[in-house]
Parts: C-alpha cells; structure tokens; sequence
C-alpha cells in the first residue's frame, strides 16, 4: 500500500505528478506559500508537457493571491494556468463581448462574491427579519443572483464556478440557531438550494460551488485568516486557498482531459483488509468494527461512486469460488455481484485483464481508472499502461475511506438519467452479447438476432431537455463520431435555439431494457435546401 508521513523533501523527490499529486493529498501536509511554488517548479520540470488552462477570475475581494495556489493545482494536474483577474468588484462590463475577460478566452471562470454583493438587506443579520420576509429576501436574492450570473452565461467563459465566501464567523444566534424560528443557518441552506435548483434548470455549463462544504471539510480557524483579511481583503487561509484551487482545476480537469468512466477495483486489502483465500470469510477485515469499519465506508464511497455515474469493474488475484463467496454471503459487503459491470477474477497479469476489460466494455483505457493495494500491481499496470489512472489505497485503513476524494477526473459537472442507470446498461448489453453467442451457436445470423431484439428508435428534435445527456455526448464519444467535436452546454444551448442549426437526438429501446439517448446529429442551414452535417455520432 502506499506509503505515509511522507516528508516535504519526500515529496520534491517524487518524479511522477500522478503520484505526487496522490502523496500530497495522502500526507495532509499543510503547505507554506513558498513550498507551494517550490513543489509547483518541481511538477512543471516533470514529463509530459504541460497543457494550457486559462482561468477567468471576477471578484469582489482580494484574489490575485490565489495564483501560486492555482499554479501548483494545475501543474499537479499537468496543466499551465493562465490567470485573468478582473477589476476589483462586481464588474459587469466583465460580461460584455469585447470585456477583457471574454477576450482571455477561459476554461474556467471563477465568480468570488460575498452574499451581501447581491443583496443590500444582507448588510444586516438575517435573524432580525421575519419568516416571512426572510422567505422573500431568498426569492429576490436568487432571482438578482441568476440575473447577474446570466449575463456572463451569455458569452463564451467556459465553465462558469459560482461561489460565496462564507460568514467569517457563526451565527448570530449562536448555538440556538439550530432550532431558532429565524435561524440564520436555515435560511442560508434554503436559499441555497433555490439557487442550486435555479442553476440547474436555468443556466447550462454552470456550477453553484458550495465554499460552506469546504468551510466544513477544514474548520473555520484554518479556513480564515483575518490578517489577510483586515488588511489586503484576502480571506483565505494556506489550507483554505489550497483546496479551493484544487476544487476550481478539478472543473478544468473534467472538462479538458478523457473522461474517467470506469473504476477498476482489486479486492484482497482494498475492498476488505485481508486476502479471501488465507483469512476465510470470517476472517477478513470488513464490518462495524476497526479495521473493518474503514472498509465497509471505502465501499459505501465506491458505491455513491457508481450512482454518479462511474462504471465499477473488479480486477482481482483469487479464486472465483472465494471472491464469489464475500459478494454473496458476507453480512458487510456492501458491493454485490450486480454492482460490478464486468469482473476478471483470475491469475493473470493485471494489465492483460485490464485490456480485457477494456474490449469487453468497448471503452478506451484512458477512461479507465485503477484502484489496487500492491506495490507490484501498481508498478506494472503504470509501466504497461500508462494510458490508465492508477490509484494506490493507502497502508492505514483509517486512510482508505477518502483515498478517492483527490481524484479530479471522478468530479462530474451535470448528472443524467443515462448515468444513473449505466450499470444497468451494461449489464443488458452483456445479455445481448449472450444472446447473440447463443444464436449464433443455433445457426442464427445477424439478421435473426436484430429482428428478435424488437428495437424501437425515439428521435428529439431541438432536444433542450436533454441538454446535458447530448453535450455529454460530443465530449466523451470517439468510435461512430464523424468529426469528434467536442461542446459544451452552453455551446449546445446556443445551437439548438439557434435558427441556422437542427439538432436531433435519438434515443434506443428493444426486449432487453432502454438504452437511453445513444445517438446526435447536427446540422448546419447554409441554404434554404442544404445543410452541412457538423456532427453525427453513436454510442
């Protein structure tokens, strides 16, 4: 397993960014700003070169001392940032076609605001208005909020990062506000979720980045330094900006690299502490208590995981009859056989059946990434395959639960009913495969085995409600893409209420389930008889 307390000068000497990136997540370091840009040089300096990220910063305080954070998150990651900073405030010349901003060309553009930026009610607690006035300040909040947020949705920003800097200090009610009819802490959550809704169903390409779940994950002491904050308007502490770059290079990530869409797991000391085939069933580590307890949570991760949208897989050294044992009889096991796309539970070399994997899935191996204890796997499958993202589970169980949650490309940026039923889907296309071998077997051709399927066909016209599933699409389809063009949301949005455009989906259905939208053509109007055909694509 990968190894702990590992030092600064440990870390310069990691020549790897995957595993420098994963060591310093694991040592939970707190880094110093001059340690941050020397470990930055150090992952600039290494192979591959790095690619270009340009982020776009409007703010309404102090966020040039963000960028060495920002550099060494996005040179981790194998990118060269670009920062842009807007001028100090809430600059809506910002949002116009020929601002500075749209001008730098963004990936990313980060939206750094204070809650009383949109509302000047909110100079004041909260607890000093009624419910029902606190009831009307949330809609007006929201509503000025998507007003504002609009108007940059509307030029070509990349993927907009909505944030608000929470209270420097708790509620103004204190510990009663848990329970207060006019709880500050309740009308903010609810007044969150308005806006979480809102953005979702009303601004494409862009994402509500909640900074009171990072607040949590880190502590209002070391998230806060009120010596930046009196005196240069920076609110962030080392820990705190840290992180918040790591969040903001993560959407950049997910948007610029091949999406991860499988999750390819060992079992013996990564889903259980122990080995199946020495400890026996009842001797492997996995329920309430420590160590077990650690793994049943890395299997609940891994299983929110799957509901995201990620494949699971596993890929483990047993035998079949031990493995298939825990899936079905232990009383722990979180993960059963029917979470678990496809398996290769054998002796041979772990890049053979990752390759496998592969070709069973039909998925290219960089969408693949590789979770394993063993020193020796994960040397080899890095060596052979280093297309595939390899992921060492940490040597202390007490590690294992969150040894996930640094893995940028695990982000996703929309959620679709496509995603939420994908296991299924493979799971029915692994009954059609079955059923083709079995015909085929009692002398049955293709055409025999296309007419007992029973396949029906649904085409959308102008699909606006599915504007996540086909831009989703474009971006991670390669085989049956004619031109491999790749857009985002508000891309999409734009051509599908364009009038030179037609854009269609279409979506497959036949005797063993619904395979949701599978396919995309796009055209474009260059005649009132002729079109140009700019993309066409199939699962």
């Amino acid at each position: 397993m990968a190894k702990q307390k590992l030092s600064f000068d440990d870390l310069s000497r990691i020549d790897s960014r995957s595993e420098l990136r994963a060591a310093l997540a694991l040592s939970r370091l707190t880094l110093s700003l001059p340690q941050a840009r020397t470990l930055a040089a150090h992952a600039r300096g290494l192979a591959p070169a790095l690619e270009p990220l340009r982020v776009g910063v409007v703010h309404t305080y102090t966020s040039d001392l963000l960028d060495p954070w920002l550099d060494l998150a996005g040179t981790l990651e194998g990118f060269d940032v670009a920062p842009y900073h807007a001028p100090y405030g809430l600059a809506l010349q910002e949002a116009r076609a020929d601002s500075a901003l749209v001008a730098h060309q963004p990936d990313v553009t980060l939206l750094l605001l204070r809650r009383e930026d949109i509302h000047p009610d909110l100079q004041q607690p909260v607890m000093g208005l009624s419910p029902e006035d606190q009831k009307t300040l949330s809609e007006e909040f929201a509503e000025r909020l998507l007003s504002i947020v609009g108007q940059f949705r509307d030029q070509k920003v990349g993927h907009l990062l909505v944030t608000f800097l929470p209270s420097l200090a708790g509620p103004g009610l204190g510990l009663y506000d848990a329970q207060a009819e006019r709880s500050e802490g309740a009308w903010w959550a609810a007044t969150k979720l308005l806006i979480g809704n809102r953005i979702r169903d009303g601004l494409s390409s862009t994402l509500f980045l909640d900074l009171d779940e990072m607040l949590t994950q880190i502590g209002r002491a070391a998230f806060f330094d009120m010596r930046y904050w009196y005196s240069a308007r920076f609110p962030f502490a080392a820990e705190a900006a840290r992180e918040l770059a790591r969040r903001v290079i993560s959407v950049g990530v997910v948007r610029k690299t091949p999406k991860a869409k499988v999750l390819v797991l060992d079992a013996d000391n990564t889903l259980w502490g122990g080995i199946i085939g020495e400890d026996g069933l009842n001797g492997i580590a996995l329920g309430p208590d420590y160590p077990g307890s650690a793994f049943v949570d890395f299997q609940k991760r891994l299983l929110a995981l799957q509901q995201r949208g990620f494949i699971l897989a596993l890929c483990s050294k047993n035998n079949p009859a031990d493995l298939d044992q825990v899936l079905r009889e232990h009383p722990h096991q979180i993960l059963k056989d029917e979470h678990f796309a496809a398996r290769r539970v054998n002796w041979t070399p772990k890049p053979d059946n990752l390759a496998s994997l592969a070709e069973e899935l039909n998925l290219g191996l960089d969408s693949f990434i590789f979770v394993d204890d063993s020193d020796h796997e994960v040397a080899a499958v890095r060596h052979r395959l280093p297309q595939v993202e390899v992921i060492q589970t940490p040597s202390r169980p007490v590690d294992v639960p969150t040894c996930l949650d640094h893995v940028a490309r695990l982000e996703v940026l929309s959620l679709t009913a496509e995603d939420l039923a994908k296991t299924e889907m493979y799971a029915q296309e692994r009954r059609r495969r079955e059923f083709s071998e079995s015909l085929g077997q009692s002398g049955g051709g293709v055409g025999d085995y296309l007419a007992k399927l029973g396949m029906k066909r649904r085409i959308a016209l102008e699909p606006a409600e599915h504007l996540a599933r086909v831009s989703q699409l474009t971006q991670k389809t390669n085989q049956f893409n004619l031109t491999t063009r790749r857009y985002d949301e508000h891309q999409m949005q734009e051509f599908i209420d364009s009038p030179d455009w037609l854009v269609a989906d279409f979506s497959l259905a036949d005797t063993f389930g619904d395979s949701g939208i599978v396919g995309l053509a796009m055209f474009r109007r260059t005649g009132a008889a002729q079109a140009e055909l700019d993309t066409f694509l199939m699962l």
